[in-house]
């Protein structure tokens, strides 16, 4: 169940979140990282990003990393040290602490953007995080049609409380 509506999320970003691309992240610098002024800009607002669900050994509950070019992590020492930089930390409140489940290929996601270092649960430090929108927040989305149940052909041997709705 999770796995349709995370990509029915992922798949229904809009042109109403601000689009946000992974090399406008930082200004280059000789001694550290600085946030850029569209980055900090959008920091509480809804942005669209696109890039590639990191796969990790030991994956987030709730949450999964998305970053500019596919990546493998393998935290067992240096945890998520060797992300780059400006890879995001992605909550998706419909996990419910669940893991997400990898999804490859290329990805656009949208959803509120938070920047500034935090440590999670997990005990991970992320820079910029964005949460999933649910797809009942992105303008336009329908959740799909629930498949019908096939109904007995005897109907009018059931009692009401008992038949389906028609």
């Amino acid at each position: 169940m999770l796995l349709p509506l995370l990509a029915a999320a992922l798949v229904h970003a809009t042109a109403t979140a601000t689009p946000l691309d992974f090399h406008e992240f930082f200004e280059p610098s000789h001694s550290r990282l600085e946030p850029t002024a569209k980055l900090l800009g959008l920091n509480g607002k809804r942005v669209r990003l696109s890039g590639f669900m990191v796969k990790m050994e030991m994956p987030s509950k709730g949450a999964f990393y998305l970053a500019a070019r596919p990546v493998f992590c393998d935290e067992a020492g240096g945890g998520t040290a060797d992300l780059p930089p400006e890879t995001v930390r992605v909550t998706v409140r419909s996990a419910d602490g669940a893991e997400v489940p990898f999804i490859p290929g290329p990805l656009e996601v949208s959803g509120l953007l938070e920047v500034g270092n935090q440590t999670g649960e997990d005990g991970r430090v992320s820079a910029v995080r964005l949460t999933l929108d649910r797809p009942q927040e992105v303008p336009g989305f329908r959740r799909p049609a629930a498949r019908s149940r096939q109904r007995s052909s005897n109907r009018e041997t059931q009692s009401p409380s008992v038949r389906g709705s028609p």
